[in-house]
Formats: C-alpha cells, structure tokens, sequence
C-alpha cells in the first residue's frame, strides 16, 4: 500500500506509525516535496468515487492564504492546483489496491492493515 503525506505533518507521521505497527508493508510518497501528478489525483477520484474537493485541504494555510474559499474552480482547475503543491492537498492519502483513503482515522487504518494481511493470507 501507498501513503501520501508530509514528513512534517504529525497526522500523517501517526497514520504510517499505525499502518506499520499493525504490520502494513507501508510505501511513503511525500506529496510536499514532490506532489502527485494530475493523472495520478484524477485516478484518486476516480478510485475513491469522491469528489475533487474531498482532496483539497481546506484547513490549511495554502488553502487561507490564496482565499480559495471563494474560487470557483472546475475539478480540471482543481486537479492542476493540487498537482502543483503538495500543501494544497488533504492529507494523508491511502491508496491500497483499487481503494483510495482520505484523511486518517486510526480505527479505519487497523482495519485497512488487517484487510490487507487477509488477502496475501
């Protein structure tokens, strides 16, 4: 499984701390120093059957600063802001085979790290 986060960001740090501790074979992507690609957000969605906007991190600073609250992009404008900084996107991103995770909630992770064990079992 893959998760998207930030080093710095203690949500994610916890959610791979769980991940792993619950025996989750974990690859770190961290989307700050290298953000996702348009294609790769557009599978998210597509995965996930959220909308684009259940990825944009509407809490954080880059989200205040550049006053995005009144934006009125389409999912394509969207996707290209979120490919371009890492900040912009919700975090962590879980994708495990066909099934993408947005947010952490730690109950969800253990349950996620079990479902994976069951199916290499």
């Amino acid at each position: 499984m893959k998760l998207y986060g930030y080093r710095r960001c203690s949500t994610c740090r916890q959610a791979l701390k769980t991940l792993q501790e619950n025996g989750g074979e974990v690859e770190f992507h961290d989307m700050v120093e290298n953000p996702p690609s348009e294609a790769t957000i557009r599978e998210w969605v597509e995965k996930s059957h959220r909308p684009v906007f259940d990825f944009v991190n509407v809490k954080g600073t880059v989200y205040r600063e550049r006053d995005l609250k009144s934006a009125k992009f389409t999912d394509d404008e969207w996707i290209r802001e979120l490919s371009q900084d890492g900040k912009l996107i919700k975090r962590p991103i879980l994708v495990t085979g066909d099934d993408v995770f947005v947010g952490y909630h730690e109950g969800a992770y253990r349950r996620i790290t079990l479902g994976e064990e069951e199916s290499r079992a």
